[in-house]
């Protein structure tokens, strides 16, 4: 299974840990629900920490007006912290690229690649 698209809005938050920080952006609930059911049926290879493979494009809410390249990559997602769902962590040279800080609202199209 190939392709699977979501899109949706968050808020970028940041998560202090004892020895690092990470910057993230939660996937919605009913998202984050339907990915957990569907990675049980369709994910042949098992990844660690209960990882989703998915495919990024997003854009900074705050400049969606302006045409501007939007960056794309590969990357997992995972079901985190204590309410499961799913956060897609955002490391530097993708907030770089996004002119984002904590609390800038990014929109993220999401494909699914099991």
């Amino acid at each position: 299974m190939d392709g699977l698209a979501y899109t949706f809005t968050d808020v970028i938050k940041r998560w202090q840990g004892s020895k690092s920080t990470w910057y993230y952006v939660s996937l919605p609930a009913t998202i984050s629900d339907e990915v957990h059911t569907l990675r049980q049926y369709h994910q042949t290879r098992r990844r660690g920490w209960g990882a989703v493979r998915v495919k990024v494009t997003a854009k900074n809410t705050a400049q969606a007006a302006v045409e501007e390249h939007h960056p794309q990559w590969e990357t997992s997602i995972f079901p985190a912290f204590d309410d499961k769902r799913f956060a897609l962590f955002l490391k530097a040279d993708i907030r770089k690229q996004l002119q984002v800080v904590v609390g800038s609202e990014i929109t993220v199209m999401l494909n699914i690649l099991f």
